[in-house]
């Protein structure tokens, strides 16, 4: 399939995990595709690199103007950096709490403030934003994380809403448990690895931690012209997580 043909794209967070994957599926499907890392330069064949800090107002103008230059438009904005921290209110810290909501739901603001006009300009487009299962439903330990992900979730039914007169459709997945470094990392520094998987796996229906990949075809479908009435939606891709 080629349903990228005379698209670009930009992606970030696009160093490893969900971000690179949906940059390997765009690009394959025939799209010009700019990968913003906040640490600049990601060599993946075919794809230019563009250094973003998702939460500098300045940084976004400089990144959108340098993918209009290069490319002459932009169609699809894929908001995909983020991170991810345990606490509980009483163990979360303000300075955490603020480097929680800048970094998931701050960002994705001004990436689609700056995106917009350009994606206008193109005759319109699609904004994806990568948020949680936990801003579908809240997540015990994790008060801060949840709160910047449900964020995420009620901001893009915003977007959408003002955004489809301009032909700009903007959705959301919603991931649970993803075999990213992200989520690596996170049961690497428990205290028995092999106890915080299984019960990461019971809360599971499908009994697994998801790949990459699946998150990035969703997002792929919801960036094309496949989901061309789709607009507003949070879809959990989630292996049943939050119908359990």
């Amino acid at each position: 399939m080629q349903r990228f043909a005379n698209k670009v794209a930009l992606i970030t967070g696009a160093s490893t995990g969900i971000g690179l994957e949906t940059i390997k599926r765009i690009r394959d499907e025939g799209g010009t595709v700019f990968a913003a890392h906040r640490r600049g330069k990601i060599d993946i064949e075919s794809v230019a690199s563009v250094s973003l800090d998702v939460t500098d107002e300045e940084n976004w103008a400089r990144a959108i103007a340098e993918v209009v230059a290069a490319a002459g438009r932009l169609d699809i904005l894929v908001n995909n950096a983020g991170a991810r921290e345990s606490g509980a209110v009483e163990e979360t810290s303000l300075e955490q709490w603020h480097r929680l909501i800048d970094t998931n739901l701050t960002s994705i603001f001004l990436g689609c403030r700056a995106a917009v006009p350009a994606i206008r300009q193109a005759g319109g487009g699609a904004i994806v934003n990568v948020g949680s299962i936990t801003g579908i439903r809240g997540t015990e330990n994790m008060v801060a994380y949840s709160a910047s992900k449900s964020g995420v979730t009620s901001m893009t039914s915003s977007l959408a809403l003002d955004l489809a007169r301009d032909n700009i459709r903007v959705n959301a997945v919603c991931p649970a448990a993803i075999r990213t470094r992200m989520v690596t990392n996170w049961l690497d520094a428990a205290e028995d690895t092999d106890a915080a998987e299984a019960v990461v796996l019971a809360k599971h229906p499908m009994g697994r931690i998801g790949r990459p990949d699946e998150v990035a075809s969703v997002i792929a479908f919801l960036a094309s012209d496949d989901a061309s009435f789709m607009t507003g939606m949070s879809i959990p891709v989630d292996g049943g997580r939050s119908i359990r």
